[in-house]
């Protein structure tokens, strides 16, 4: 993961597995967050930016 990527986020909205929200931004920055972690701040669709660990984060599109 790296700045430029598209990446989706998906969080339980409730405490039932079936309730998911997904929402899909832009990593603007990445932060070494431990010795073998990293965090990205991401640029979402509806212009509000948040940091999260990587490993919750997919890849939809790598930059070029």
């Amino acid at each position: 993961m790296k700045v430029g990527d598209l990446v989706k986020y998906e969080s339980i909205i409730e405490d039932s597995m079936d309730k998911h929200a997904f929402a899909v931004g832009l990593v603007v920055q990445m932060s070494r967050t431990g010795h073998k972690t990293k965090s990205a701040q991401i640029l979402f669709q509806d212009g509000t930016i948040a940091w999260f660990d990587s490993q919750s984060l997919e890849v939809v599109s790598e930059s070029g």
